[in-house]
């Protein structure tokens, strides 16, 4: 079902880390990068420890983040009473 958006190409998709400039409290790392991830809250962003996995910030992903891709129109807005 591609017709909005056209089926890949690539054999693997990525998602690209990203470096942050912060220290692991957990291991003393260097290594931290900030990538979005599925998570049993929903979608989110992460900032994660690569050498420990310590995760730094679990937060929700903000509109630039693009993520996910797909996001229903009213994602953002706030729910109702009704449900």
């Amino acid at each position: 079902m591609g017709f909005m958006y056209p089926n890949p190409t690539e054999a693997y998709i990525k998602v690209e880390r990203v470096p942050v400039d912060a220290t692991c409290p957990a291991c003393g790392g260097k290594d931290v990068r900030r990538y979005p991830v599925v998570a049993a809250l929903g979608p989110r962003v992460v900032i994660k420890c690569q050498e420990c996995f310590h995760v730094l910030s679990l937060e929700r992903p903000k509109p630039e983040d693009n993520w996910p891709p797909f996001r229903a129109l009213a994602y953002d807005w706030p729910a109702s009473r009704a449900g």
